[in-house]
């Protein structure tokens, strides 16, 4: 028999709360936004999702702990990727018919958010943002911030047409239609996520907004803004409009996604592979491996799934075609230099190529190869794998093959540690450019993607350039002076993003090496005969 589906509650609010490090006081500190935010509902009203954004102080074991003691839900991932992507997952697995977004560090005074829900409601808003600018508002925070704020939403005014004087307050309530609609579309991970959901929601009709009073006391607590951020939040603000103006990205994400689905009842799901992999997962259904559910969860050796791995898998499964959902596989923060190294490597543009997004959260799509240990499946498709034989790493080709849809999503990940540089890595390296090598060969060259083209490009230019220097020509020296800058900047990423000198020093060498190694590869697999 086929285990009972779950019943999706349905709370009036569900309060997201992001959390990177939050220290000893964690565990209390999310019980006072939860009493803060229920105000006069009744419990069952509300639901509270934190979310850690790879902490690494014992936030996350501290939260999966009291679950049992506190009404809470609990998603955690062992890598830091920004409160903007902490918040998106945040919001995706929320159920409630709004959504409140509140810092773990009570900077901000949670009581405010009963008035927000009560003025939303009662106005039919999209959102109900807090506002430092507000009249009513109660700031004590420092001068510089002040008119760093003032100068910027200046900025956002003129790019974005937000009528709107505080856009980065982190305190807002929003509509199931907002979430539905706006949040499935959001790119920013770190710095400018509030502006992004602003302006998005703007840009799709989803803009009846009102700026309600806030209580802040600034203690430092949260991150600085020092003028790195600064700089950084710039640029993303940049990304944000060209995006939204010139390339009109998340029209087109839109119209390729459509509005979130929510489901009356969750699926059952067997989980398979790493024992530890349930006990992390927010998810209400998990069976045995042994139960006869429709889906499978398979968690490859060695890997910690994000606490919405299934969640955020699921709802794909709604289309009958699709047969398998993956997500991308990140590197643990705490593994060694020459495994952060190779990390940064996959993870690169140059270094990763067509593995890129294997490793690297991209955007929604259907992918027909993507090599991953760890994969959510339907059963009837994995069983007719494993009759066929088929390696886990190969599942996603072989469904393809036989006509079968596999979503790419990157709003969950798996974590595990990567071979290390050099000798492990470019091994593997090799094998997989030997498959894709064979697979070019075998569809005559109908299964090379742009990505796969693209990386060949950097080391095409740098053979050339050092070809025609070798044959006295000038022309050879610009072409690897730019292989070279490229090289550099890529490694220099890779220390800013691992925050290691030591990775991006590791980073260089390895990407010329991995993209030797895959030409060489590559070229092995053409030559192959079946």
């Amino acid at each position: 028999m086929r285990p009972p589906a779950s019943v999706v509650p349905r709370p009036l609010l569900s309060v997201v709360v992001p959390v990177y490090n939050g220290g000893d006081r964690i565990v209390e500190n999310v019980e006072v936004i939860r009493r803060a935010a229920a105000g006069d509902l009744q419990p069952e009203d509300v639901e509270v999702v934190v979310v850690s954004d790879g902490s690494l102080d014992g936030t996350a074991e501290r939260l999966l702990a009291a679950r049992s003691d506190v009404d809470m839900r609990v998603i955690h991932y062992d890598r830091n990727l920004g409160k903007g992507y902490a918040v998106k997952l945040g919001a995706l697995a929320a159920h409630g018919e709004w959504v409140a977004l509140v810092d773990a560090d009570l900077d901000l005074d949670p009581a405010a958010i009963p008035g927000f829900l009560e003025v939303a409601r009662r106005e039919g808003l999209d959102l109900a943002i807090g506002s430092k600018r507000h009249p009513d508002s109660v700031v004590d925070y420092p001068r510089s911030r002040r008119v760093m704020s003032w100068g910027y939403q200046q900025l956002n005014r003129v790019l974005f047409g937000l009528h709107v004087r505080d856009t980065q307050v982190g305190l807002k309530v929003f509509s199931r239609a907002v979430a539905d609609e706006v949040v499935p579309l959001l790119l920013v991970k770190r710095f400018v996520f509030d502006l992004e959901l602003l302006a998005v929601a703007n840009a799709v009709g989803r803009g009846r907004v009102r700026e309600l009073p806030v209580r802040l006391e600034y203690r430092f607590s949260g991150s600085g803004v020092g003028s790195r951020a600064v700089a950084r939040a710039l640029v993303d603000t940049a990304a944000v409009f060209y995006r939204l103006r010139i390339l009109r990205t998340y029209q087109r994400k839109r119209r390729l996604v459509g509005p979130a689905t929510r489901p009356d009842e969750l699926p059952a799901v067997a989980v398979l592979g790493e024992p530890e992999s349930a006990s992390l997962l927010d998810y209400p259904s998990l069976e045995p491996a042994s139960a006869g559910t429709e889906l499978l969860a398979i968690a490859g050796p060695g890997t910690r799934p994000a606490g919405n791995w299934v969640s955020a898998a699921v709802p794909y499964f709604a289309r009958p075609e699709v047969a398998a959902v993956v997500v991308p596989t990140m590197a643990p923060a705490d593994a060694s230099t020459r495994e952060r190294a190779a990390a940064a490597v996959l993870e690169s543009r140059l270094g990763g190529g067509s593995r890129r997004s294997t490793y690297f959260p991209g955007n929604v799509r259907v992918t027909s190869d993507y090599p991953t240990s760890s994969v959510v499946v339907r059963r009837t498709d994995w069983e007719a794998a494993q009759e066929a034989d088929v390696p886990v790493d190969r599942l996603v080709a072989w469904l393809a093959g036989r006509g079968r849809l596999t979503v790419y999503t990157p709003d969950s990940m798996v974590v595990s540690t990567p071979a290390p540089l050099f000798g492990p890595h470019l091994r593997k390296t090799v094998r997989h450019a030997c498959a894709r090598g064979a697979a070019a060969r075998a569809t005559h060259g109908r299964s090379v993607s742009a990505a796969s083209t693209l990386s060949l490009v950097p080391p095409a230019c740098a053979v050339a350039g050092l070809s025609l220097a070798a044959a006295g020509s000038r022309a050879g020296a610009p072409l690897v002076g730019v292989y070279a800058a490229l090289v550099g900047g890529s490694a220099a990423l890779a220390a800013v993003r691992f925050r290691s000198l030591r990775v991006g020093l590791l980073a260089a060498p390895g990407l010329v090496a991995t993209q030797g190694a895959y030409v060489a590869g590559l070229a092995r697999g053409l030559a192959r005969r079946s």
